[in-house]
């Protein structure tokens, strides 16, 4: 038999032979085996059940063929809550946090909002579970992924509105007033395919990363519609690409001229989030 600390090492240097990331192995095996960085560190002189380490054989043949960790088990971790992913939902990202809490300052309790495109429903229910005064309702035209969030939903004990449909148009077909709106939408261009990772465009789901005119399209058919669904005074968030700040304000500001557009940095300096008032 082998010992975790074995296990892990021998995997590592496999992974390094395919270009596959190191830290994805030991991310691979704690998540395997529900653990933190301390459990390993208690556990690596111990020899690996052979169940444990048949499972960890078949997950890390997925990862060295290039499906991400998340995926392969079935989780990501977001605002220190375990998220259930699956290939019709992207996985939450660590900037999508920023994001997030971003919008979280901008509401009051009490407030109705909405994440359209919602997945995972990692922004709607991170919302609810911080401020849970809030009226959440999530939107996403994937039937399939809207069951993965409202699964998620339940098993974290979120109580959020669910509606299937495309980007505002079930908001606007129930009639709903919103006080604030946020959206992590497709906003990758075609033109940036080449930069992409293999894992995330043979993996996470299309429908949810490209969009049409330069990655803009989603948030041209939103801004169209916000006059149907904003109350005076309502924040709108949108996550953005990094190269798309500025481009989408002027969109913003021609179309609505007397708005105010912040276009705010994420930890690593790039743009990422726009915010306005309406």
């Amino acid at each position: 038999m082998v010992n975790f600390k074995s296990l892990l090492e021998k995997h590592q240097a496999i992974a390094i032979e395919h270009q596959v990331d190191t830290h994805s192995v030991e991310t691979l095996l704690l998540d395997l085996m529900n653990w933190k960085s301390i459990d390993y560190l208690m556990h690596q002189s111990e020899d690996v059940p052979a169940e444990d380490a048949h499972r960890f054989e078949v997950a890390f043949a997925r990862l060295v063929k290039g499906e991400p960790v998340q995926y392969i088990v079935g989780f990501q971790e977001f605002y220190g809550e375990r998220f259930v992913v699956s290939k019709d939902c992207l996985i939450p990202r660590p900037e999508t946090e920023e994001v997030t809490l971003s919008f979280l300052e901008s509401v009051r309790d009490g407030d109705t909002v909405a994440d359209t495109g919602t997945g995972s429903g990692a922004i709607a229910i991170t919302l609810k579970r911080l401020k849970p005064d809030l009226n959440v309702i999530a939107t996403d035209i994937c039937e399939r992924a809207l069951k993965v969030a409202e699964d998620n939903a339940k098993r974290l004990e979120a109580d959020i509105t669910f509606y299937q449909g495309d980007v505002l148009k079930p908001l606007i077909n129930q009639g709903v007033k919103l006080d604030g709106l946020i959206s992590n939408p497709p906003y990758i261009s075609r033109d940036e395919v080449e930069v992409m990772s293999s894992s995330v465009l043979e993996y996470e789901p299309e429908s949810a990363l490209f969009a049409a005119n330069d990655g803009l399209l989603i948030y041209e058919r939103i801004l169209q519609d916000l006059p149907q669904v904003l109350k005076k005074g309502a924040v709108v968030v949108f996550e953005i690409g990094y190269l798309q700040g500025e481009r989408l304000k002027a969109m913003i500001q021609n179309m609505y001229p007397s708005t105010h557009v912040q276009v705010l940095k994420d930890m690593n300096q790039n743009d990422r989030i726009i915010k306005f008032k309406w």
